[in-house]
């Protein structure tokens, strides 16, 4: 039974011209590469719970392969995209409160209700 997923216009632009240059569909596109991603999470050089433990900070990055820290540096960048839901709340409450912080001139500048 087919599925609807949502994906993001950056993904989808991506999946739509490698799809294109490679005369596959979309879904099609989207079906190799996640054969490809199985076939080398299951590969005798990448173990996905030895990445789940280094970004849990359980092991170290260093005892990673190359490949899994390939993997490890790829997802901490895919979760520095998007804040955490604490981090959400963190920053909505600063935002509440009228407090935030930034670059002006150059410089970082802490803002208040009352420097406003």
């Amino acid at each position: 039974m087919a599925k609807t997923i949502k994906l993001d216009d950056e993904l989808m632009e991506l999946v739509g011209r490698e799809a294109d240059m490679m005369s596959r569909s979309l879904a099609g596109q989207v079906r190799h590469w996640v054969r490809i991603g199985m076939s080398v999470e299951k590969s005798r050089f990448f173990d996905q719970s030895r990445i789940v433990e280094a970004l849990s900070g359980k092991l170290s990055p260093d005892m990673l392969t190359a490949e899994e820290q390939e993997s490890y540096v790829d997802t901490l960048f895919e979760a520095s995209r998007s804040g955490t839901p604490e981090q959400e709340r963190f920053f909505a409450d600063r935002r509440r409160k009228g407090l935030g912080a930034g670059m002006r001139d150059g410089a970082l500048t802490r803002e208040s209700a009352d420097s406003a």
